[in-house]
Parts: C-alpha cells; structure tokens; sequence
C-alpha cells in the first residue's frame, strides 16, 4: 500500500526488543520495537555547538539579528539541539512534541515511501545539561503524534500494512504503559479508518484520536481501550480538549465542536481549505481558538460564536527564503504568549494585550519549524531533519527589587566612571561593559560580550545568560568583581584577569559554563555555589 503523509497504525499487542549493533540499535529484522539507552551512544545527539544567548528579531527581514537599537525585554536562550536519529542509513523526521513533569518525548517519521519512525526522552530535570535517556525505533512504522496522560503514553500515526499482515488500514492509536516516565516494552494498538492518524486528546475515562483523508473521529474507552464512537469526517489535521468539548480541524471542512461525552455536533466554524496532506495544529487562549492554517497564516476565533477576530498573515519571506517554504504549521499557548511555528520563517512569539496577539518578535532557527510546543519556561520546536532545539527563557526571579527602575535603553549597556546604576526587570542585550558600579535586578540576556574592568562592580539579581557556545567573540571578561546571587549561564569562555573577584551571594547560586575558563593569578572566588559543569575546579 502507498504511503500517504505522517504514518503510523497497527492492531495488537507489540512487543519490544533490546538489541545493539555498533550504533547500539537492533538489526533484528523481526523487532517490532528497538530500545537504546545507552547513555553514550544516546548523549552524541545531544548538539550544543549552537547553544547560546538567541536574539528576538523585533522589526525588518528575517536576518536573525536585532534590527533596533532598543533593549528587548524577552530574554532567551537555546540550550540544545537533539539530532534526528539514524536507523540503517535513514534520518528521521521530528513531528510531534509532548512534555511531562521533567520528560519530554519526541516523536519521529520518515519522508517518502519509507515507513520508519521513533520516540526519543529527553531528561531536563536540570534545565541546562539535557540529557537524553531513551530512543526508541519502530521499523515499519511512522508516528506523527505522541501525548502523555496518566502514565502512559498515547502515540499514533500509520504502519506499512503491507508489511504488518494483522493491519487492515494504516491508521492507528496506541496506548503504551510507561515505567517512572519511560518507554516499556508494548503497546496496545487500535487500527483507525484512513491512511493516519493525525491527532490525539484525553478525557477522564475516554481518549480520542482523528484520522485523515477519509477519516474519523474516534472515542476509546481508557481503561478497556474498546472503541465506543466513530464518526466520519473528512481531512482531519489535529484535534483539542477545553472544558467539555472535543474540538478538531479539518483542511476541507474548517473546525467542528462536540460535546466530549455524547460526540454531538454543537456547532461548526469555516476555516480556509487547506494543502492537502499537511499537518497543522490548533490551541485554546482563554475562550478563544487559534488554528495554525498553513499558508493563510494564524487565526483566532471565539470558540463560542465562530467568530473571526484575528488574523496574522505568514511572514514575508527575506531574499534568501523560498515563499513557499514560509507557511504556518502550528500554534502553541502558553499563559498571555503565542509562539508560532513558520516553517523557514523560524518561529514567531506574540503576546495578547487587550484581546489582540501582538508580535514581540521572530527567531529565526536552523530547518523548517514544523512544530512548537510551549510548557513552563520551555519552548519545544520539531524542525524536521533538524530534529528538537530546546530554547528556554531566562526567567524573572522571586527576589524584590521592586525599588530598582525599568532598564529601557540602549542594546549595548556602558556603565561609565563614577556611575551607580541599579536596574531591574527582563532585559535583551547585546553588550556589557562595566567601568564603575552595576546591579542588575531580574532576568537578563546578552548575546555577545561582557567587560568588568579593574574598578567595575558587577551585581546580578536572578537569572542570566549570555554568549553564543565557546565563541571568543563573546567572552565574558573579568578585571573587577562579579556577585552573582541566582543563576548564571556562559555559553562563550569565562576569562577571570588578574585580580578578579568572582562571589556568590546566598546558598542556592549556581553558575553553568559551556565554554572555556581562564584563571589568572590573584583570582578569588568565594560563596556557596553550584557548578553545573565543574568548569570552575
């Protein structure tokens, strides 16, 4: 049978196996599943050569540089990105991301007529040393979705029938038990009508899954995992649950709205018609819907009346942009921020102020962002053959420094002789240079270089970042003295001159250096501290 789009299905019971080849995969040709944990064949996907402070394109072209001169206020960095798996020569795809407590699981298929795809856990219990615990490879199988619920793991989208004799369809749903967060060795698998199975929501007792092209919705009884409704709907792309109500999206037939216990109609909204075999996602803000629709860009709809109350165009692609690869793939919420997955375009964060999402910026990513997901302090983006980026903002910490003014000027902050300045709240920079007293209050990135001369102070209240990974264009430079009470993370080099001063002020400091330290004579460091790396021995 020809492959469709995103792929995955199966009906019974799999079973996984454990086996190792030079990569530390399986070459059983009868393994329906093939685990890896070795943690240093997992480790080597783990890319951090991009890691760094990211800039929020706040105006112009999608250069990936700021283009204004004022500070930005939405600090944030990239801590890593994970590699796509390699089975048997093949790249896998990254298409779905789900995050659970301190876990995240990425799910993975292959482009073309190959039916291949994966699951990957990443450990970021500590937030700036990912690690991935477990990769999980499935032959003749492609998985476009994967959503966690009470100890299991829900993943779904087709499976290569002509290689799996008890598959009647491609597309499936499945349930798979997990141990302490981790994959197990089944899944409990429900073939679905159609090619695959785009979407997947839970409920208290029932979970739901949509299929594609000539597909349906489905309702599954939790516990027994008994299909108990299905109805037919055409083209279906993703799905939600808010309140009471299961919500999906269809490329033809725009978004429908079902009562979650029944599966009645409760009303209908038309959404543009969409590329046909495209994946897309929706989100809920409040009472409002938002519904990436590809080359129509993003929509916001009341949810209640199908209102149209938004619209945001995709982004005009720069010189160096194929417009075609710029379209919107999907939509995450996470609290009164919006961040938008653009395709080539990178990603697009908005904010909502007074019932409208307005732009804060762009960051532009290496591959397509086909996927995005926003949880905590967190922003998940799937890039295809690019595999997983983990970006995280640089938070706002509990200590008060509400007596401090709003830093509001320039990129490159120059604290000249003789000044005391004292700022607090969230700050972009570009470059710091401290000549006499400086204390930051809040969370702080700067991407480029940091001087603190001979007679510079320098206070930092809460949460830092800066620099781009072991660049010498970004060193962080010490003559003076540096107080650091929160956490602090150098991706560059940390070069401590002669005589400096590094002090770390209260009990739960912690410093993470990526790059490089230089200790010259006379350097003293003193404090309670925590050194993620132990860069500093």
């Amino acid at each position: 049978m020809k492959k469709i789009i995103l792929a995955l299905s199966v009906c019974g019971l799999f079973f996984v196996q454990s086996c190792q080849n030079d990569d530390g995969l399986g070459e059983d040709p009868n393994a329906k599943v093939v685990l890896d944990t070795n943690a240093s064949n997992l480790n080597k996907r783990i890319n951090l050569s991009g890691s760094g402070v990211l800039d929020l394109v706040t105006s112009g072209a999608l250069t990936g540089k700021l283009t204004e001169t004022a500070a930005g206020n939405f600090p944030m960095s990239l801590l890593a990105e994970v590699t796509s798996p390699v089975y048997q020569g093949k790249v896998l795809k990254a298409t779905h991301v789900d995050v659970k407590d301190h876990y995240v699981y990425v799910s993975y298929n292959t482009p073309g007529e190959t039916y291949l795809g994966g699951i990957d856990v990443i450990d970021i219990s500590s937030p700036n040393n990912p690690k991935l615990v477990v990769q999980a490879i499935l032959p003749n199988v492609d998985i476009s979705t994967v959503l966690y619920d009470g100890g299991k793991l829900y993943i779904a989208g087709a499976i290569d029938v002509d290689f799996n004799s008890p598959a009647e369809t491609p597309a499936f749903v499945a349930q798979m038990p997990l141990q302490s967060g981790l994959l197990t060795t089944d899944y409990l698998l429900n073939p679905l009508a159609s090619y695959v199975t785009t979407g997947v929501a839970v409920a208290e007792s029932s979970y739901y899954a949509v299929s594609g092209n000539n597909g349906v919705l489905a309702k599954f009884n939790k516990a027994t995992n008994v299909l108990e409704t299905s109805i037919a709907i055409q083209d279906l792309r993703a799905m939600g649950k808010i309140d009471n109500k299961i919500v999906v999206l269809s490329g033809t037939q725009g978004v429908k709205v079902y009562n979650e216990g029944s599966l009645s109609l409760v009303s209908s909204i038309a959404t543009s018609k969409d590329v046909a075999d495209a994946k897309r996602t929706i989100d809920f803000q409040g009472a409002n819907l938002l519904v990436a629709e590809g080359y129509q860009g993003l929509k916001m709809y009341n949810l209640s009346g199908g209102n149209l109350l938004q619209t945001i165009a995709v982004p005009t692609a720069s010189v160096d942009l194929d417009p075609n690869d710029v379209v919107t793939n999907a939509v995450s919420v996470n609290g009164d921020y919006v961040y938008v997955a653009n395709g080539a375009a990178g990603i697009y964060v908005y904010k909502t102020i007074n019932g409208q999402l307005q732009l804060q910026g762009s960051v532009a990513l290496s591959g397509s962002s086909n996927y995005v997901k926003s949880v905590g302090d967190y922003i998940f983006v799937a890039s295809g053959n690019g595999g997983l980026k983990i970006i995280k903002k640089v938070t706002v910490p509990t200590i008060d420094c509400s007596n401090f003014p709003t830093y509001t000027g320039n990129q490159n902050l120059n604290v000249n002789s003789n000044e005391d300045l004292k700022y607090q709240g969230s700050a972009s920079l570009k470059t710091v240079n401290v000549n006499a007293n400086l204390t930051f209050c809040g969370s702080l990135s700067i991407s480029q270089g940091i001087n603190i001369n001979s007679n510079g102070v320098f206070v930092m209240k809460g949460s830092m970042a800066q620099g781009q990974y072991n660049s010498n264009s970004s060193n962080f430079n010490v003559n003076g003295t540096l107080k650091i009470e929160g956490s602090v993370v150098i991706y560059g080099n940390l070069v401590l001159n002669n005589g400096a001063k590094l002090e770390f002020v209260g009990a739960d400091s912690e410093i993470t250096i990526y790059g490089k330290v230089t200790k010259n004579n006379g350097v003293t460091i003193t404090g309670t501290y925590k050194d993620t790396f132990g860069n500093l021995k």
